[in-house]
């Protein structure tokens, strides 16, 4: 029987499943974003160390993804998803068991193999496969929207959890129950894939090779210039998404807000823009072009940076908050949507592993050096740090924007959706 196309039935179940396996895979190897004092006080950290240990995560993206993209498309990728998340699972009951600065160190670089090496590009993957090409922007955008709701449900879960242990037990006991926290929703997810992913298949097009990716063709997708063009998009963007993170210290620093209403804006700035990741999905079905929607998107939030660099010290806690939450939302949402600019960027579907661990080992390669420079500027600057950061968010906004632009203008050039008016014969 031939599978139903579009986003309906068990595919959407696998794409909510999917952003649940993603939620539940990077929330806590990016707790700082929401327990940013808590895990300092817990372990006896530094803002340096902290940086530090991401900068290792960051370097296992590099590694891990470089290999997996090939890696995953010659396995099964349903099935390293599943694995990957029991091994997060693991990783994250010894966190739970015994914080500490070392064994974050050691942690975090195991995180690096099961977050990164096939599940990376697996999960990146999936809302391709499953849909038509001319759905992949729907897809995305659904698949988006799961992870918004599924980090919102494991964070205010957390958060809730440790509001009930902060004032009744140690700092470290606190941490550690957020962790187990953690640890049960990544055991949900691995358990939900294996009930839910053998009920979908992938969609193939017509004509379309089944055969697995070989290493002969891995040069030529590293030699598409339009999925470097799409890789500077989200280098620029996820970088962007970090700085937001940084809005928890920040106005808990520079303003005094208390440390729990801080975290819930912390949610709300990291995850919060994926809510709406199925209306710019259908926009993107609709325009084809994602990467005119990328550039309009980095000229909002390059505006909206100005607008906190220039006046945070002469508008109310609240419109900056507001223009904050703007930040975050934007951030995350265009970084996602990133993903559905492959058909723009001509990488072949059964390349879709190797392209996708190609794009998140360099453009998420932020996590290997931004922490760490924005740990050290805090520690050396004390709040000025937090002005420096907002103009190197800004640099990389224009760096962005420009890639996006130049995408667009190649892909309507080359006519990759075939809507272009066809010239009138002499």
């Amino acid at each position: 029987m031939e599978q139903k196309k579009g986003l309906g039935g068990w595919v959407m179940a696998a794409l909510m499943i999917a952003g649940l396996c993603y939620a539940a895979s990077y929330s806590l190897p990016y707790i700082k974003g929401v327990f940013y004092g808590p895990m300092m006080e817990a372990t006896g950290a530094s803002n340096t160390q902290l940086g530090l240990i991401m900068s290792v995560y960051g370097f296992g993206n590099i590694v891990f993804n470089l290999i997996g993209g090939f890696v995953t498309d010659k396995l099964d990728y349903k099935k390293c998803i599943v694995v990957s998340l029991l091994g997060t699972t693991i990783l994250s009951v010894w966190l739970a068991l015994a914080p500490s600065v070392i064994n974050m160190y050691i942690i975090w670089g195991l995180f690096g193999l099961t977050t990164f090496f096939v599940f990376n590009p697996a999960i990146f993957k999936m809302p391709r496969m499953i849909v038509p090409d001319e759905l992949v922007g729907e897809s995305i955008g659904f698949f988006s929207f799961a992870q918004s709701i599924s980090y919102m449900i494991i964070n205010f879960a957390s958060l809730y959890v440790y509001n009930l242990s902060e004032n009744k037990v140690s700092q470290a006991t606190a941490f550690s129950r957020v962790v187990w926290t953690y640890a049960a929703f990544t055991l949900v997810a691995a358990l939900g894939c294996m009930l839910v992913f053998k009920k979908v298949k992938d969609v193939k097009k017509e004509g379309e090779e089944e055969d697995k990716f070989t290493f002969s063709q891995l040069l030529l997708v590293m030699k598409e210039p339009g999925l470097w063009m799409m890789i500077i998009c989200g280098f620029c963007l996820y970088s962007t998404t970090l700085t937001a993170s940084y809005f928890v210290p920040y106005f808990h620093d520079v303003f005094g807000v208390a440390i729990t209403f801080a975290g819930v804006l912390g949610v709300l700035n990291m995850y919060g823009g994926r809510l709406f990741s199925p209306i710019l999905g259908k926009i993107a079905t609709k325009t084809k072009y994602v990467s005119r929607m990328v550039v309009f998107g980095a000229v909002f939030l390059i505006t909206l940076f100005v607008l906190v660099l220039l006046f945070a010290a002469y508008v109310p806690v609240g419109v900056l908050v507001a223009v904050s939450l703007g930040t975050g939302v934007l951030s995350t949402l265009f970084t996602n949507i990133c993903l559905a600019m492959t058909p723009e960027a001509n990488v072949a579907r059964n390349a879709s592993g190797t392209a996708m661990g190609l794009y998140a080992a360099i453009a998420y390669a932020p996590d290997l050096f931004q922490h760490t420079l924005f740990g050290h500027w805090l520690d050396k600057y004390g709040n000025t740090g937090y002005v420096y950061m907002f103009i190197f968010t800004l640099v990389l906004l224009a760096a962005g924007g420009i890639s996006a632009f130049l995408l667009y203008k190649k892909s309507r050039r080359e006519n990759v959706f075939g809507d272009a008016p066809q010239k009138a014969e002499a």
